[in-house]
Order: structure tokens, then C-alpha cells, then sequence
């Protein structure tokens, strides 16, 4: 659907609500062994990525045909205006290299794989070799998904869509208003809808609204359990590349449209640093 179907009453009333939230009304965040927040701006200010020290490029393997930007190492728990200033030079790379189009594919695969391994998601058996697998087509794919993107669906018609954790950051730095979705931002998400609707309206949670019912995503490891507030009611998406981006694209709507309704009374500069806040926020929720 489009975004104008997509805003029901639930999904404008949320909107004007996470819109004071922006502009600093509190969000009172709390979840068991993890930092709570009374604002969501308090997220923002204590934003620390990567877990550990890391160079933001793959291992170098002379097997690899990519061409990396040049870029320095990240230190572990790095602030966000470190990992501001190293994701612009990796989105100018990547923005350059896919504007140069298809002869330029080395290029572009290497500042996909930089994403990747910014992100902490550049696997050997998955991103990593889908990356190896597909880098002579790389141009054609991430065209394809800027053309569908363009039709302002929540529904991708893109064959073989590759949407994921480590492919949503790639889309967030080639399109400026397409955030990253992934399990974190999802999880801040669906735990802010369910709050607004059950504890500040004071609403049953067997009455939430369907078109606020996130998809939330599985992360690795030990998080794994925490990063869905209330399975009852919001969705796993277990490899489900389509449900992910129709998600992505309608958190993109709700989120650009709460900061525009801040304006200036907005706490966050951008819709990145929105992101970036629920990222924090994101990483235990229940």
C-alpha cells in the first residue's frame, strides 16, 4: 500500500505522539539489565558502536576483486560523531562508485563489503559470499531497488529481493531517507508503539493496531530472546526479505513524518540521528 492508505488514525495519532517524544517529552524506558532512558535523546547521547575495536574493511584477500575506500579503524565503543564521520566516507564512496555505474562494480563492492563489515554483518557464509557470489551484478541489483523504492510502495516487486540486516544498511546510505532496520531499531520501535498504546492510552494489548504491529528481527547469539518486547503481539521475521522491507519502508514513513512534525523542537538534527537513538535503546527490551 501507499503511504497515504498506510496513516490510519492509530499510525497519524502515533506519529504526533513519537513527535513530542523528539522534541523531549518522556519516553520512560526501562527493560532488565540494560540502561533506562527517560528520554529517547538520552539514548542519542550515550550512542557507542562497535562492541570492540575493528578496521571497517574485510580482511584483505588477494582472492577479492573489490576496490575499498580508504578508511580508518574504528575503536571499540566509538561515539556517534566517530561513526558519523566514518559512515559519510563510506556512503561518498559508495554514492560515487554507484553513480560511476556499472564499470565501476569493483568499487561499489567494496564499499558494500565496508558497510557490511562496519556493521558487524559481513559473514563469510552470508553477506560475504553473497557479496562474492553477486558483485558483477551489484550495480544492477541496488538499481533495481532504488527504481522500486521510487514507486512509494510498502510492497517491493523486486525478483529475488536480498533484504536483511547487512542489506538495509547498504539501501540507508544509498537512499537519503531510508533508515536502517535492523533488530535493534526494530525492537525500540515496537516497544514505543506498544508503551504509547497500552500504558499512556491505557488501551488492552489484544486491541493493538494491526499497522503497528513491527516486524521485529531475530539478532545472533544471546540477544537473540531479547529484541521483540512482546512476541504475543509483534511479529518474528525469520528470513522474510519482503516483510522486511514493507517494514523498513513504513518506519521510514512514521519516523520521517515525526520529525518533520518536531521541526524545530526536535532534540535530533536528522532522521539518522533518530536511528541512531532507537539503535542504542534497542539492544535489550525486555
Amino acid at each position: 500500500m501507499n503511504k497515504s492508505t498506510y496513516f490510519t488514525q492509530p499510525v497519524n495519532d502515533f506519529v504526533e505522539w513519537l513527535a513530542q517524544r523528539l522534541c523531549g517529552a518522556p519516553i520512560r524506558f526501562a527493560a532488565p539489565n540494560t540502561k533506562h532512558y527517560l528520554h529517547l535523546h538520552d539514548a542519542l547521547a550515550v550512542y557507542q558502536w562497535p562492541p570492540r575495536l575493528k578496521a571497517p574493511l574485510p580482511v584483505s584477500d588477494p582472492g577479492l576483486p573489490y576496490i575499498h575506500p580508504s578508511l580508518p579503524p574504528l575503536p571499540g565503543g566509538s561515539n556517534l560523531a566517530a561513526n558519523t564521520a566514518l559512515l559519510s566516507s563510506i556512503e561518498n564512496a559508495l554514492s560515487k562508485s554507484y553513480a560511476a555505474g556499472a564499470s565501476h562494480g569493483n568499487q561499489l563492492a567494496g564499499a558494500v563489503a565496508a558497510t557490511f563489515h562496519w556493521g558487524g554483518v559481513y559473514t563469510k557464509r552470508g553477506n560475504g559470499a553473497w557479496l562474492l557470489k553477486n558483485h558483477h551484478q551489484l550495480h544492477g541489483i541496488l538499481s533495481g531497488f532504488a527504481l522500486d523504492h521510487a514507486r512509494g510502495d510498502d510492497v517491493s516487486k523486486a525478483s529475488n529481493l536480498r533484504f536483511n540486516s547487512g542489506m538495509t544498511k547498504v539501501y540507508a546510505l544509498l537512499l537519503s531517507d531510508f533508515i536502517i532496520y535492523d533488530s535493534r531499531v526494530a525492537a525500540s520501535l515496537a516497544w514505543l508503539a506498544h508503551n504509547w498504546w497500552t500504558t499512556w492510552l491505557k488501551r488492552p494489548a489484544g486491541a493493538f493496531p494491526t499497522e503497528l504491529k513491527f516486524g521485529c528481527l531475530a539478532a545472533n547469539g544471546s540477544m537473540a530472546p531479547f529484541r521483540n518486547p512482546t512476541t504475543t503481539v509483534f511479529p518474528t521475521l525469520w528470513n522474510s526479505p519482503y516483510k522486511h522491507y514493507t517494514w523498513n519502508v513504513r518506519a521510514n514513513w512514521i519516523l520521517g513524518d515525526a520529525h518533520k512534525l518536531a521541526g524545530g523542537s526536535s532534540r535530533f538534527a536528522n532522521l539518522r540521528e533518530v536511528e541512531a537513538a532507537l539503535f542504542q535503546m534497542g539492544d535489550r527490551v525486555c
